[in-house]
């Protein structure tokens, strides 16, 4: 749908395709709700919203880009919403951004994403059996851009479980903390698309009384529980993956330990050996030792015999 427009006139169990030119003689004489969505627009595209509905010039300035901090602007006729939004697909993740603009009579949708979009919705305003309206349609698309976050967590938690299972079952790999590090950044992401939602249903359900109506708060109030709840899960994962890590730093620390332990253990052993031999490779001119008969065998013996000690009292201690 890049570059097009999907317009609907949603009534009560209804909806009805409309040109967007449209638009604003549906909004004029209350029709219905008017659901406009755009896919990636470009300014001649919102140039035409923006005269439909008689936007705000900021807010569409705004909605041209898909890098604005998630937020709520009151603009005169409307509402301007900015989300960041994700989504599983084929186990990887695709990171997006909704902007909404929520007035009297419309909701119209800004995508910035390759997602399949927000058809759910539609049939679930259809569905529900209540007169569409911007509050009632706003709430759907909050909680399905939720529940769109919700399979992501237990993707990770599931990520997590196996990378924790590998720390333990293999030895030190740097494509494992690879992994841990990719899986704290998608913590991030998804924490950075779903810590401002309770702080915007909290502000829509007090400062925007004429669009979330009485009857709806307690539905935005269990948008902002599902967010917390997830918010909670995955600060929690964050913690879990950053013991993770260290714990893999540390393991690999001490097998480093080890290793070198290990050398200078047999280190110690050659050293002997090598004192002795050093000792009798100097020529010195009187040396008595060269002269008896069991000077040899002796002096060998003893070498072994201090090597095998060493070796044994190594061993006993745990360095090789």
């Amino acid at each position: 749908m890049t570059g097009r427009v999907s317009c609907h006139l949603l009534r009560l169990g209804e909806r009805r395709e409309i040109a967007m030119a449209g638009a604003r003689d549906a909004i004029t004489r209350r029709d219905g709700l008017v659901w406009l969505e755009l896919r990636d627009p470009d300014k001649a595209t919102l140039e035409r919203l923006q005269r439909e509905l008689d936007l705000h010039e900021l807010a569409i300035e705004d909605a041209l880009s898909a890098r604005q901090r998630p937020k709520v602007e009151d603009y005169p006729g409307g509402l301007f919403i900015v989300l960041r939004t994700a989504r599983l697909r084929q186990d990887s993740i695709e990171h997006g951004e909704t902007h909404i603009f929520c007035g009297a009579g419309y909701l119209a949708i800004i995508r910035h994403d390759r997602g399949p979009g927000y058809e759910r919705v539609l049939d679930r305003l259809v569905a529900s059996g209540r007169e569409p309206s911007g509050g009632l349609a706003l709430y759907a698309l909050l909680d399905h851009i939720v529940d769109e976050l919700r399979p992501l967590a237990s993707h990770l938690e599931d990520r997590h479980t196996d990378h924790e299972a590998a720390i333990f079952q293999t030895d030190f790999s740097a494509a494992n903390l690879r992994e841990l590090f990719a899986a704290k950044r998608d913590i991030l992401v998804l924490l950075a698309a779903v810590q401002p939602i309770p702080e915007i249903c909290g502000d829509l359900i007090r400062l925007h009384g004429g669009l979330v109506e009485k009857e709806l708060r307690a539905y935005y109030r269990d948008v902002a529980d599902h967010a917390i709840r997830m918010i909670h899960s995955l600060d929690r994962l964050r913690e879990m993956i950053a013991d993770a890590m260290q714990l893999t730093l540390a393991s690999a620390a001490m097998r480093q330990n080890e290793s070198v332990r290990t050398l200078a253990g047999w280190g110690a052993i050659f050293a002997v050996p090598t004192l002795v031999f050093s000792l009798y490779g100097m020529n010195f001119a009187h040396m008595p030792e060269l002269d008896w008969h069991y000077g040899y065998p002796l002096i060998l013996a003893a070498t072994l015999a201090a090597c095998f000690w060493l070796y044994r009292r190594l061993k006993q201690r745990g360095w090789i």
